[in-house]
């Protein structure tokens, strides 16, 4: 009966420890696919961060452009400006000539009709 009980106990006892070594093997096997799981996650996370480096550079980029073409318009502003002050001024100028040449021209007018009063001697 011992030697009955014995042998049961080895018995539970060796399938206890098949149990625990799958288990045993069961976590190893976990273990390892979470660690193969961890290494793609970082993988991805540093082709992430090397994207975002890659975007804050070409940002980067785009905000020096957009900061050339400020200053560029900034220019044609000030270009343009210049001009409408020129166009104004020849505007006035313009304004300015046509009424000294309609003065001119009504005192050449009174000059003629005061010519045409004066007679020529003839002398020979």
């Amino acid at each position: 009966m011992v030697a009955d009980e014995v042998s049961n106990l080895a018995s539970k006892s060796d399938e206890a420890a098949k149990a625990t070594k799958k288990l045993i093997e069961t976590s190893i096997a976990a273990v390892t696919e979470g660690g193969e799981i961890v290494n793609k996650v970082t993988e991805a996370l540093d082709q992430t961060s090397q994207s975002a480096g890659h975007v804050t550079t070409q940002m980067a980029i785009v905000v020096e452009a957009v900061g050339k073409q400020t200053a560029a318009i900034s220019q044609v502003t000030d270009g343009i400006d210049q001009i409408s002050s020129v166009v104004q001024t020849n505007s006035a100028t313009s304004e300015q000539c046509a009424a000294a040449s309609e003065e001119l021209s009504s005192q050449a007018n009174l000059l003629k009709n005061l010519m045409r009063s004066f007679k020529l001697r003839d002398v020979r």
